[in-house]
């Protein structure tokens, strides 16, 4: 820090993770109400990476009455994985399938906001450029699994401007985003024009905000593009097992989304209600795969429009050392598809209820107990075929002014967090059942060597591009 007006600061971070999976997957194949074949497959998954590089550079001043923030990122890493799967079966072949996955990723982005006092509010105009490079290596001991070599390179500038201004109790904003994308798919070291594309969009958005009496209240509305996940973009194509098989699309389009949204706040209770409107957005289906056609393949595809609401009402209360917290929510989509050749309507809500507890016992500890159940709910295409729920405790106790503290959490005491979801196709349906324990216990013990306050500026930027990796 110069001083108040001017700072800069860097900011560097490196991980490194390896991941080891041991299961089954029980197989039965029936055909017109007759057993063909039972099987277990033994899946053996290890998957490593090289030290990941993340570091932000900012700089943040004032000249004059020019408000100036600058942001850089760059994220780099390399994984791989290997996946061994040991088929034994009773009424064919026994067989031992093995792949191997090498992903290289590496990001730039840095991002311009200049705001500057205008009437009864303010004005910030700013830039943001992102630069990603991924690149995945895929290969297979068995026939039906192509080898593959895929590598996406793309660019993104953008221009928005925003303005906010006061008119007597309403706050208003307005803003405009203006978006290039230079999308390229590489296939085997060879452009393809086809899956190759550029986008321009122009997103609008708005805000108003007032307070009456102790209501405070705002109305938001926005646009905005995602673009899809590298994984699904990927078109290797993945073993899960002999009549399964996975891949993503190449040829997927960026989802657009136009959400409305409304809030409300009054004392300790809080109102919020939104729709989004979907456009492109990504979802799987099922076709016939292999010379004969009666394996599966999984594949990501454009859902040509979806509407989805959410409303959620909630308070937080305080009963002496008791301090609880309850959230209600409804989920609902409107969406229909054809299953086994006939329309289905896949509208039924979701029901969310959350309880949140903090009690402040004696000697300064306290203890947490959270609760949550979900009704089932639908997603795309996807549907809950059970009713999770969960109770997570957590006691925590600061030694020296908090320098020091002890925290034991349990998670799922009651193991009944599973999910379990259907598929729902016109060709075929898919089951998923999840068996995994999500129990688990957790000793925590930290110790802070300066407590003074963070004084790092740095706001991060391509946060939405990190995700896709």
């Amino acid at each position: 820090m110069f001083n108040d007006k001017h700072s800069i600061g860097a900011y560097y971070q490196n991980s490194w993770n390896r991941h080891h999976i041991l299961g089954a997957i029980p197989s039965e194949v029936w055909q017109n109400g007759n057993l063909q074949d039972r099987y277990n497959s033994d899946v053996n998954n290890k998957s490593t990476a090289l030290p990941r590089h993340y570091a932000n550079l900012y700089y943040s001043g004032l000249l004059g009455e020019f408000s100036i923030d600058f942001n850089a990122d760059y994220l780099w890493y390399k994984s791989k994985e290997f996946s061994f799967s040991d088929e034994c079966s009773e009424m064919g072949e026994d067989r031992v399938v093995s792949t191997v996955s090498t992903n290289h990723n590496r990001m730039f982005a840095e991002k311009l906001v200049v705001s500057h006092p205008i009437w009864r509010g303010k004005i910030q105009v700013g830039e943001e450029y992102t630069n990603t490079h991924t690149t995945n290596l895929f290969s297979a001991n068995i026939p039906e699994v192509p080898a593959s070599d895929n590598r996406v390179d793309e660019s993104s500038i953008a221009a928005f401007v925003q303005m906010a201004q006061q008119f007597g109790r309403f706050n208003i904003g307005v803003g405009l985003r203006y978006e290039h994308v230079k999308f390229d798919y590489y296939d085997m070291g060879q452009l393809r024009d086809g899956q190759s594309k550029t986008y321009d969009n122009l997103f609008p958005s708005l805000n108003v905000a007032t307070q009456i009496g102790r209501v405070r209240m705002g109305l938001n509305y926005s646009g905005k593009t995602v673009r899809p996940g590298y994984g699904q973009l990927d078109g290797a194509v993945s073993y899960i097992n002999r009549l399964t098989f996975e891949t993503g699309n190449p040829y997927l389009k960026p989802t657009k989304m136009q959400t409305v949204e409304y809030m409300a706040q009054w004392r300790q209770f809080f109102a919020q209600l939104s729709y989004t409107y979907f456009k492109d957005g990504v979802y799987h289906i099922t076709e016939p795969y292999g010379s004969d056609g009666e394996a599966t393949i999984i594949r990501t595809a454009n859902l040509d429009h979806r509407h989805y609401f959410q409303a959620f009402v909630g308070g937080q209360f305080k009963v002496g050392v008791w301090q609880p917290r309850v959230n209600v929510g409804v989920m609902k989509q409107w969406l229909t598809l054809p299953v086994n050749g006939n329309l289905m309507k896949m509208n039924t809500p979701g029901y969310l209820v959350q309880w949140q507890n903090a009690v402040h016992l004696p000697f300064d500890i306290w203890l947490n107990v959270d609760a949550q159940l979900m009704t089932p709910a639908w997603d795309n295409n996807m549907k809950l075929s059970n009713t999770p729920w969960y109770v997570n405790a957590k006691i925590y106790k600061g030694f020296f002014n908090n320098a020091l503290s002890v925290t034991l959490e349990a998670k799922d005491l009651f193991n009944t967090s599973q999910k379990d979801a259907m598929m729902y196709n016109d060709a075929v349906q898919i089951v998923q059942k999840n068996y995994s324990p999500g129990r688990s216990a957790m000793l925590t013990l930290q110790y802070r060597f300066n407590t003074t306050r963070d004084r790092y500026r740095g706001t991060g930027v391509g946060n939405s591009e990190k995700s896709r990796f």
